[in-house]
Formats: structure tokens, sequence, C-alpha cells
């Protein structure tokens, strides 16, 4: 939330763990990341579906909650906390999810509870991508496929637990649509757990640089790319119902004889295909069932079968209209 409490009608009708007084959640460690609830996804949808350069107004009157990060917790992440409020819409779910992933990855046994006031909107866009990050990542879920991956997180973390698409179509608050086409900005080596992982398995060194610390440069410091530019969609950023094209410059950065930096290298490679395979599934479903304007058709018909099914229940669509 980006309040402590919220209050309707000048009555406090619901609260945060944050200011919780009878510390009912002292055995937690609470990190209190404010983020904008679905009814900023409409300047989303207004803006042409241009998350860059959209910021949040973190200065209106019912704004109370600052970001609350113990240190520990983020020492291993170059990320400038204070500058939170001019983050983008981009950057800011960028860092959170780097936040969530490294927490996941962290060396002890905790736990990781995410969630916002209700679960229907902020929560989901979160677990969604933290799920499908670890997917593609080939950590969880292995068995399944691109299209399958995409059926459980829409079902499961979307419309089991509550996301009201009708209500949040009607009013232009895209926030599920914005998640899956958000995949494009998580396909990079900077959000791969396998990174984590596998620094932790390399024995100490000397200095000079490895093929790991040549694959962290910055894409400018590199001169090249490893990964789909960021404009890479079946739609274009500007216009979801756009076609647009990609280019890919391969870049040869393993030396002979390391098979080991070679597999790492193919597991993020392999992370990135399988996100655009599962935002481009998305893409198709969306746009056949809810009414982007043409895209190329889905691999698989059971998720747009799933979104058909849940707009005719929840009354978005009538049984024999084929369009909105």
């Amino acid at each position: 939330m980006v309040e402590n409490k919220k209050v309707k009608f000048g009555m406090n009708v619901t609260s945060s763990e944050k200011v919780d007084k009878a510390q009912r959640y002292a055995d937690f460690t609470l990190l209190s990341i404010p983020y904008p609830g679905c009814e900023f996804f409409k300047e989303y949808k207004d803006r042409d579906y241009m998350a860059e350069g959209l910021i949040f107004n973190w200065k209106q009157d019912y704004v109370d909650a600052p970001l609350s990060i113990p240190d520990f917790l983020t020492h291993s992440l170059n990320i400038d906390w204070s500058q939170y409020q001019c983050w983008d819409l981009v950057q800011q779910t960028q860092n959170y999810l780097k936040l969530l992933l490294s927490l996941v990855n962290s060396d002890d046994d905790s736990g990781l509870l995410v969630h916002c006031i209700s679960g229907w909107d902020r929560t989901p866009l979160f677990i969604s991508l933290l799920r499908l990050s670890l997917w593609a990542d080939g950590l969880i879920h292995t068995s399944l496929k691109p299209a399958e991956i995409l059926y459980l997180t829409v079902a499961y973390d979307w419309f089991l637990f509550g996301h009201m698409l009708v209500d949040r179509l009607s009013k232009g608050e895209e926030i599920f649509f914005f998640c899956f086409n958000f995949l494009k900005h998580i396909t990079s080596e900077e959000f791969s757990a396998l990174k984590t992982q596998r620094r932790k398995s390399l024995p100490a060194r000397d200095g000079g640089f490895t093929l790991e610390d040549i694959c962290m440069l910055r894409r400018k410091d590199r001169g090249s790319t490893t990964s789909l530019g960021s404009d890479f969609s079946l739609v274009m950023e500007n216009s979801p119902g756009a076609t647009g094209s990609f280019t890919y410059e391969a870049v040869e950065l393993v030396p002979a004889g390391a098979p080991t930096q070679a597999a790492w290298l193919a597991a993020l490679s392999d992370r990135e295909t399988r996100l655009q395979e599962v935002r481009s599934a998305f893409l198709a479903a969306y746009s056949s069932t809810v009414g982007l304007r043409a895209v190329a058709p889905s691999p698989s018909g059971a998720i747009g079968g799933l979104l058909e099914q849940f707009a005719r229940g929840v009354g978005l669509r009538g049984i024999s209209s084929n369009a909105l």
C-alpha cells in the first residue's frame, strides 16, 4: 500500500502490518515497498501502454507510507532506494522484483510473504513475475511448457484469488495486461537466479575478468547485446495492436574449453526465449479475447479458452458475441 491505513468516508477501514500497534507481526522482518494501486494503471493505458516515463505522484494527500527496507537485505543490490519516488513504472517494478528475487535466493531458510491490501492486483502482479522468472531459470515448475505456466499463473495467481478483470477493464485499469507485457523487461541476466547460484559456487579467485564479469557489463559497455531489445514484441510498446519486429546480434563470449560457462550462458539465453514465448502467448490470447488488434495466433488455445470462459462468466462477453 502507498498508505499506512485505508480511509473510507473519514473512517479507518483497514491497515497494514507496518502500523500494527499490537506487534502481532513481531516475528516477521517487515518490508514496506509502496507500489501504486490498480487505479494508476489507467494512466498506463491512457499513455498508449507506455510505462517508460510514467511516474506515480507521491505528493498526493493520502500517500503516507514511505519505503522501508532493512539495510541488511539490500547490501547485495546496487540500488539507490532513496530515489524510489523518482523511478518510472518500469524501473520501480524492476527494482522491487530484484529485491524479491534476492530474498528468495538468500542463504537462510526463511520464507517470503508478498501481498497488498486485498491480493487482487499488486499481489498477483509480483507473484506472477516471481513465478515466471524462476520458471524461466528452470528452478520451479520444470515440467511446464510456456503455455502451461501461463495457464497456471493466470488461473491461480490472478483469477482464483479474486482479480476482477471485468471491473478493471471497464475502468481502463489494465494491470493484468501490464504484468505479462512487462516480461520483456526482465529477460536479462540481472534478473536470473542462476547468476546468484553460480556466484555462490565459484571458488575464490585473483584479479582479472571472467566470463561472468563480461556478461554482467551493461549493454552500452559491451558495445553489443546478448538479449532481445526491450522493444521486441508481437505488438509494439506504444500500441498494443501494432505488429513489431526485432533484431538479434549474436556475440560469441564463450572461450574454447569452457563447458561450464557455455552451459550457464545457454541457460540465460533459454530464459529469454521462454519469457518471450510466455509473453507472446499471452498477447495473442488477450488480443483474441479482450479485443486488442490483430496479432499472431496463440500457440495454445487453452489460455484463450480460459480468458473467454472467465469473460463470459463475469458478463464481460455475451454467449454469442465475438467481440467487445
